[in-house]
Formats: structure tokens, C-alpha cells, sequence
């Protein structure tokens, strides 16, 4: 199993922008820690959850289908490469 925690990522989410009545990214740059997994999300699907968080700004998709491309050092779940799903 690969572990890549030192390594910045560059993660991005999407958001609804009430001001514009459109959707925005929003990038942030970390390293992961000894807990955590870095996914690339490859579908994601939007339910009636986020029609109500739309107005507020929340990031949107939250029920996701994505390959492991990190793991944090104290992971032993998943590897990298693993086709991972969250609800």
C-alpha cells in the first residue's frame, strides 16, 4: 500500500453563488493526514439534500463514487487504486 501524506493536494469543490446564480470552485493546497483519503471523485450524485443547501453556499454532491489515489500513514481499509463509494 502506498502512503502519500507529506505531499500537498490540491483539492476543489463546487458551490452554489446565490450573488450570481451560478456555480463556483473553491481550490485548496494540504497534505493529507494519518487518517485520511484522497479520492477522484468520478461521479457524484446530487439529491433533494442539496436542492435545500443550494441557497446557503454548501458544497454540493455528497453521495460519491471515486478510485483511492492516496492514503493517509495510519490507513489499512483501502489502497490505492481501490474504487471507493460514500453516502
Amino acid at each position: 500500500m502506498t502512503h502519500v501524506h507529506d505531499a500537498p493536494h490540491t483539492l476543489t469543490t463546487f458551490r452554489y453563488d446565490t450573488a450570481t446564480r451560478s456555480f463556483c470552485s473553491k481550490v485548496a493546497l494540504r497534505s493529507l493526514s494519518a487518517n485520511e483519503v484522497l479520492i477522484r471523485t468520478t461521479h457524484s450524485g446530487i439529491c433533494f439534500t442539496d436542492v435545500h443547501a443550494k441557497p446557503k453556499g454548501c458544497g454540493l454532491g455528497h453521495e460519491g463514487v471515486g478510485h483511492v489515489l492516496a492514503t493517509g500513514a495510519a490507513v489499512t481499509s483501502v489502497g490505492v487504486g481501490d474504487r471507493v463509494g460514500w453516502g
